[in-house]
């Protein structure tokens, strides 16, 4: 062999590595579809290609939306309720006699609109993006509901616009794929051959930088979320094309399938690194792995559990394929203390603004209900509210140190369907509940794995989660609830002082365990320092892999013991009990102070957000009121508490902070 063979050879290899670590999921796509072809012959026809393009468009906007506010360094948890709004909207409009065309503008600018509140209050206000959309997906969803209400919750689709997406081809492509594709291809263009694309991968990848060179960041992400809402209505008018029918169903849980997608062709959320063609691919592998799923005859539930699954796949295998790339940049900028830039008094007086406004909230109810003071109705309080109570501290713990969790109420709810079943096959009380326990500790251990040792965003791998625990939980329990023994549930609801269930001494032990965790144990300063700045950890030799790996299984101790409160409180272990919670938690954590770029945050503070979520929780319900009401009110109160907390806290920084 001569000479120029053996280097021709040796410059081969790593230039295929090099192609490979960059298109890893292409190349995953590809595989994929050429497996389904010559295991199902159904997967292959032309007929079967129509369909897994007409269930993609919708999505594919949806992921287009997605990708680019992630671009820019945020995230929109609000655009699965933008696509009931867009729809309801619509729908409406045809119902009114409205021109079709007219309608879809309207479908459109709903999503806008949304997009612009989005981005006033995130870039307006500096308010965490994630915290923010998570506010307008709650009250979006509940005015989305009132107004089909208005229409008995139900709308029927149909005008010369709409049918034609739904039903019409050309060159046998369905034109609702058409659409999406061709915005696919303008989003594209845009993003890569324009110097207006170009300025958005720079405001993601160093907004820092593009400040300096006189980039108008704040207005080039305002321009990012209104687009992410547009391209969010447009889903909807799609999907309202498709179902023909708009229901209050429509668009739950749509937006974490939309994050999924574009985590799912870039192997995490690289801000200012992802791309159309790789938000298209997500899609193609989602959508080719349901398709061929449903094919199969496999249960839904089941199909869940594999799409989380393999979201955590594919980013691992990414990684490991990407080993020199950059990690996975936070949904945020560099930590910064707000308090800091205040005197002692207005710091004081910012903190206290959440402590107000619960006070506030207090009063309110008591006018309206002369019940909600009462002792009985106080105890209610503390049970309803003690797995979030409990969760929260966790939740503090993770965003103090940046290592966000979105996954405890699917880990708790698994947990308490392994505990249930353990002991509906006569496995004794406190071994069943010991399994539960290992349950929750065995998820947040291989998401701390993941997390540490690959460097994944922890955000991602728990989103990977919270869909395979909860389609697990779901799966094994046949979507039915399983009976946990009553003589558990007997003590857990015996008065044990003032009236008060061994649930409030629960919630004593979680704070208190985190105060000791975060002000009186060495590894409290270790956790401030991971989220506040890690190069300090790292210069004091302290390994940081391992530390993140902690902290999650940390997390998991209190996700069990919500567990345990929820089991105790329900009786029982209920599939979709606690959807939401994590949610909660977070919002109780933001809303007491703690940054979500983390290194800041107290837990007296969380705990008067955790009190201002469960007076509210509890004076909605005692209104008893349906559930369009709560998720308006609900949504509108929490975006007014953070508004009033950011106002505060511009209102006592010192001037030269802004000068």
């Amino acid at each position: 062999m001569s000479a120029a063979t053996v280097t021709t050879s040796a410059s081969g290899r790593p230039a295929l590595a090099g192609l490979l670590s960059r298109h890893a999921m292409l190349a995953a796509a590809i595989l994929l579809c050429l497996v389904f072809i010559l295991t199902s012959p159904v997967f292959g026809t032309p007929g079967n290609a129509a369909n897994i393009l007409r269930q993609s468009a919708s999505v594919l906007m949806l992921g287009l939306a997605m990708t680019l506010v992630v671009l820019v360094g945020g995230i929109d948890l609000s655009v699965g309720s933008v696509v009931l709004a867009s729809a309801t909207l619509a729908g409406i409009g045809l119902a009114e006699g409205f021109h079709p065309a007219v309608a879809v503008l309207m479908g459109i600018g709903i999503g806008a609109a949304v997009g612009l509140l989005n981005a006033a209050l995130v870039e307006g206000l500096r308010i965490s993006p994630v915290i923010v959309t998570l506010g307008t997906m709650i009250m979006v969803r509940g005015l989305s509901l009132v107004a089909l209400g208005r229409y008995n919750s139900w709308l029927e689709i149909k005008g010369p616009v709409f049918d034609d997406l739904a039903r019409r081809t050309v060159i046998g492509v369905p034109l609702d794929a058409l659409v999406a594709t061709i915005t696919a291809g303008v989003l594209w263009f845009v993003l890569r051959r324009t110097v207006s694309g170009r300025t958005l991968h720079a405001v993601g990848d160093a907004p820092v930088a593009s400040r300096l060179a006189g980039l108008r960041v704040n207005r080039l992400r305002i321009w990012a979320y209104a687009g992410c809402g547009a391209l969010a209505g447009a889903a909807g008018v799609l999907v309202a094309a498709r179902t023909g029918l708009i229901s209050p169903s429509i668009g739950g849980g749509l937006e974490f399938f939309a994050i999924a997608v574009v985590a799912l062709g870039a192997g995490g959320l690289p801000a200012g690194r992802v791309s159309i063609a790789q938000c298209v691919v997500g899609v193609l592998i989602l959508m080719m792995i349901f398709n061929y799923m449903t094919i199969r005859g496999v249960p839904g539930t089941w199909q869940t559990t594999v799409t989380g699954l393999l979201l955590l796949a594919a980013m691992v295998g990414g990684r490991l394929l990407q080993r020199n790339s950059g990690g996975d940049v936070a949904l945020g900028e560099a930590f910064r203390d707000d308090f800091a830039a205040m005197s002692k008094t207005g710091a004081a007086m910012a903190r206290g603004s959440m402590a107000a406004a619960t006070v506030a909230l207090i009063v309110i109810f008591a006018m309206i209900s002369p019940r909600f003071l009462t002792v009985p109705n106080l105890i209610a309080m503390v049970e309803q509210n003690a797995a979030l109570a409990i969760v929260s501290v966790g939740a503090m713990i993770g965003i103090v140190s940046r290592v966000v969790d979105i996954s405890p109420g699917s880990v708790l709810v698994l947990g308490a369907v392994v505990a249930a079943l353990a002991a509906g096959h006569g496995v004794p009380v406190p071994l069943a509940l010991a399994a539960g326990i290992a349950t929750c500790i065995g998820v947040y251990a291989v998401n701390g794995l993941i997390v540490g040792g690959l460097g994944l965003d922890p955000l991602i791998v728990t989103l990977a989660a919270w869909i395979w625990a909860r389609g697990l939980a779901v799966s094994l329990t046949n979507a039915t609830t399983v009976a946990f023994p009553m003589s558990f549930v007997g003590v857990m609801n015996t008065p044990i002082v003032f009236g008060f269930t061994p649930a409030v001494l629960f919630v004593a032990l979680a704070f208190l365990a985190g105060w000791l965790i975060l002000t009186r144990l060495p590894i409290g300063m270790r956790i401030y320092a991971l989220g506040g700045d890690p190069r300090m950890l790292r210069q004091a030799g302290v390994n940081e892999k391992r530390l993140r790996f902690i902290v999650l299984v940390l997390m998991s101790l209190f996700t069990a013991a919500g567990m345990i409160v929820m089991l105790g409180r329900l009786g029982a272990a209920a599939p979709t009990a606690g959807f939401g919670l994590e949610l909660d938690a977070i919002v109780a954590v933001i809303i007491g102070g703690a940054s979500f770029r983390g290194g800041t945050g107290r837990l007296r503070d969380t705990a008067v957000g955790v009190l201002f979520l469960a007076v509210l929780n509890n004076g909605l319900s005692g209104l008893q009121m349906g559930d369009a009401q709560f998720f308006l009110i609900k949504g509108g109160a929490i975006l007014v508490a953070l508004t009033l907390r950011a106002l505060a806290q511009l209102y006592f920084s010192r001037p030269a902070v802004h000068g």
